[in-house]
């Protein structure tokens, strides 16, 4: 598996080109044995796999960077995930080695992965735990060891011959022969995935709840993954395999190797996808699943596909490149049609609870009418009555308090001048009101104009229980307002639909702003859910608090509370009372600040400055001191605005946007150093506060 192939590029592109160079093996006579050979088969089966598996660890990666990079969890997954997609990608470059030296380096950079790939899933396994509210300050010491050794064992593998030595090229099974340090790299290997494991246990076991610990138990099943598929077997065992020639025994346990360890990263990364997300399960499901369909399975079918190129270019005796052409067409195209074909499907299977309210949703998001809908609408209705009136001009507007809002204009560009000019629309509509024809025009400045009414608290009878929505006019083509039946026949379904596409707009903004006032509280319930209270053994915060009263920085208004709490630097309610002496690292700095929670804020807030500040001596000038600058002179050392803006050369404005910035990078680094729960606050900082306090 590990040390059996790897890769040049992590791209699908560079996959398939390889794939392509491969091609001419197969096209060989089928009298030559070699085609035929059972090893070759599983050997280039096992090509076929190293690269399902390339692609596999890319797309999942890309899937983290995009979706949940901001989680610690995640970010070390992804580095979990470079490592893997190394050392299966130096196995698929290494079947178009021909020479053992360039082949010896292929082998000594798939260390690289192999070598750090217990230091990353150890990482991975302690951010799992951490995620429990579970103190792991002597876990970061071992995990330091751990990067250490796999740093020196990297490094060895690829320049010196401790770990690995001479090489064995014997095409399509080449390897590494063990250096005299092998055995303790092989000890090292195990005891790391093994702690990993026991990180990962850990954590499940202070799960409360069955889906939590379902999840847990997914994710524990999938970790054996990456340390059985990456290990360099052939290393230990190439006394063995050197004397009984059994390199399709070797490819039949790689290739099975191989399969199980790409279902496992499926169901580790299918897992890891929910971690430090505030969005509904049913989303990440549907999204992931969507990706993965989209993404690695098509890339996948085109490897697959491109292998038939040699028999139907046989047999219909065409060029390569014009059947690789259609091929990939083909399959990219159909893929993406079945894709489409199966979306219902797709539902079916991720919204089993939830079919009805969700297609409900997008029978919403269909019907509703956005504002070019409504513009669109009437426009094409008033083109269809200036039509049948044989007039060139028409409007709709609607009433907002005293104004009117023009929505829709039909004619020539003077028209919406000519009927913003009028100011008097207001005692036109109430002569309208009064009349006893309400399809009958009433004629005002150059245009017949009808009112837009809808029933008042649902009633329909009596003029007072009308509320005017709007009006339409359109140029007069008689003084005196003068209509046939069949005209007023069609004139009063228009008026009918022109009124109801108005009280429909009105209706979808009110649920837009109710929508828009109930966002802080949806995220805050998104924020809830996903919380999940663990067994509060070797914890500082109980589980019901932890459930009850979540972390400030999963708060929409964070960046807001650490903007008052700069504001009072220097003592202030905004300070004092701030939801910030909630986090982590501020209690873990009262000891530094002698038990008052207000100085350990401000501890913490001035270690995040300090880590903003780049290297080297301060330049007010600089760019990459712009936002340091600001936040130092504005609320450390509480400078007014016009000062410092003449002193960073950019005026008051500039400076409130850019002040803004650095607000929000300050939080962000404050989110940084809550979620990978820091123990330290900077001493300098701490030191130079203190002295200002007293």
């Amino acid at each position: 598996m590990g040390e059996l192939t790897g890769m040049t590029g992590a791209t699908f592109f560079s996959l398939l080109d390889i794939q392509m160079r491969l091609l001419p093996l197969w096209q060989t006579p089928p009298s030559t044995e070699r085609v035929f050979s059972l090893a070759n088969l599983l050997a280039f089966s096992n090509v076929m796999m190293a690269s399902v598996l390339v692609i596999l660890a890319f797309s999942l990666m890309a899937y983290t960077f995009v979706y949940n990079f901001r989680n610690p969890v995640a970010r070390r997954f992804a580095l979990l995930l470079t490592c893997v997609m190394i050392t299966y990608a130096s196995d698929v470059a290494l079947q178009r080695v021909i020479t053992a030296s360039v082949a010896a380096h292929w082998l000594r950079f798939q260390w690289l992965g192999i070598a750090l790939l217990p230091a990353a899933s150890y990482s991975v396994s302690v951010a799992v735990l951490q995620t429990t509210n579970y103190r792991i300050r002597r876990r970061r010491w071992v995990a330091l060891v751990i990067w250490v050794l796999g740093l020196i064992s990297a490094l060895d593998a690829l320049f010196g011959a401790q770990l690995v030595d001479g090489i064995r090229f014997d095409p399509p099974l080449s390897y590494l022969e063990a250096g005299p340090f092998f055995w303790l790299f092989a000890i090292y290997f195990t005891i790391a995935v093994l702690l990993a494991l026991g990180n990962i246990n850990k954590a499940r076991q202070r799960c409360l709840t069955s889906s939590s610990r379902q999840r847990m138990t997914y994710l524990l099943l999938g970790f054996v993954a990456p340390g059985v598929g990456v290990f360099p077997y052939l290393i230990g065992l190439s006394r063995i395999t050197a004397a009984t020639q059994s390199s399709g025994l070797v490819f039949l346990l790689s290739l099975i190797g191989n399969l199980g360890v790409a279902v496992l990263l499926v169901v580790m990364s299918y897992t890891i996808a929910y971690f430090g997300v505030l969005t509904p399960d049913r989303v990440v499901r549907y999204r992931m699943l969507r990706f993965f369909m989209r993404g690695p399975v098509v890339a996948i079918l085109v490897i697959l596909a491109v292998q038939t190129v040699p028999t139907v270019e046989r047999v219909m005796g065409l060029p390569r490149d014009m059947i690789l052409f259609s091929v990939i067409t083909g399959v990219i195209v159909v893929s993406q049609l079945f894709l489409s074909i199966s979306k219902g499907w797709t539902d079916r299977l991720v919204y089993r609870e939830d079919r009805s309210e969700i297609g409900w949703l997008r029978e919403l998001d269909r019907r509703l009418l956005t504002t070019s809908d409504l513009r669109q609408f009437l426009e094409n209705n008033l083109t269809a009555l200036c039509e049948l009136l044989r007039v060139p001009n028409g409007f709709v507007a609607a009433v907002v308090g005293p104004d009117l809002m023009l929505e829709a204009v039909i004619g020539s560009e003077q028209t919406r001048q000519q009927v913003m000019a009028v100011t008097d629309w207001t005692t036109a509509l109430g002569r309208a009101l009064r009349s006893e024809q309400p399809f009958l025009p009433l004629s005002h400045a150059g245009f017949w104009i009808w009112p837009l009414l809808e029933p008042a608290n649902g009633l329909t009878n009596g003029d007072d229980k009308w509320r005017v929505l709007g009006v339409l006019g359109v140029q007069a083509r008689t003084a005196t307002p003068l209509l046939s039946l069949d005209e007023l026949d069609v004139l009063e379904r228009m008026l009918a639909r022109i009124t109801g596409a108005l009280v429909d707009r009105k209706l979808q903004q009110g649920v837009f702003v109710t929508l828009r006032q109930l966002m802080p509280d949806i995220e805050r319930v998104q924020q809830w859910r996903g919380i999940v209270p663990y067994a509060s053994v070797e914890s500082d915060t109980p589980a019901t608090t932890a459930l009850l009263d979540p972390n400030p920085i999963h708060s929409p208004e964070f960046e807001s509370w650490v903007k008052d709490a700069l504001s009072h630097y220097w003592g202030g309610p905004k300070l004092t009372l701030s939801p910030l002496t909630k986090l982590r690292i501020v209690s873990n700095a009262l000891e530094q600040a002698k038990g008052d929670p207000t100085n350990a804020l401000r501890l913490v807030l001035g270690a995040a400055i300090d880590r903003l500040r780049p290297d080297g001596k301060q330049n007010l000038s600089a760019p990459e001191w712009l936002l340091y600058n600001i936040l130092e002179m504005r609320f450390i050392q509480g400078r007014k605005v016009r000062e410092i803006a003449d002193r960073l050369a950019m005026s008051e404005s500039d400076l409130y946007r850019k002040q803004r910035v650095a607000i929000g990078q300050l939080a962000r680094m404050l989110s940084e150093m809550e979620q990978v729960n820091g123990h330290e606050v900077n001493e300098l900082h701490k030191d130079d506060v203190e002295q200002k306090v007293v």
